[in-house]
């Protein structure tokens, strides 16, 4: 009776669960996928931070436009830099004045960056002249 059938589970001693190999590496899977969600986490922390920066940089830029433009007496022209507090931050405004195709407007362009940071914002205005 060579054909007859064993029973299920007959001949298979010690197939029944995982390896100790097997778990060593689903482990090392699921650790790697874990770390790559954690710097995917810090890189996500940062970038808001960055997007905050250049928030309120272009803020500063703003402020810094309605000064000019409202200021009676016109800027001088060539390149300038400033010093400015908003927000509880330390700002440096670079602001470069020049003349236009029209005699009677000036073209400022400005870029504020944090005193320590990453973000900064860029704007242009166009002014009268006198």
């Amino acid at each position: 009776m060579a054909n007859e059938a064993k029973p299920a589970g007959a001949g298979r001693r010690g197939e029944g669960g995982f390896t100790l190999l097997e778990m060593l590496v689903a482990l090392s899977i699921i650790s790697i996928a874990a770390l790559t969600l954690v710097r995917l986490d810090a890189y996500a922390v940062r970038t808001a931070g960055d997007l905050d920066e250049s928030s309120m940089a272009g803020i500063v830029a703003q402020n810094r436009a309605v000064e000019l433009w409202t200021d009676p007496t016109p800027p001088t022209i060539g390149a300038s830099s400033h010093a400015a507090r908003n927000g509880g931050r330390d700002w440096r405004i670079e602001q470069q004045v020049a003349r236009t195709a029209d005699a009677d407007l000036l073209r400022v362009d400005l870029l504020v960056r944090p005193v320590s940071g990453r973000g900064q914002a860029a704007l242009t205005i166009i002014r009268p002249a006198r």
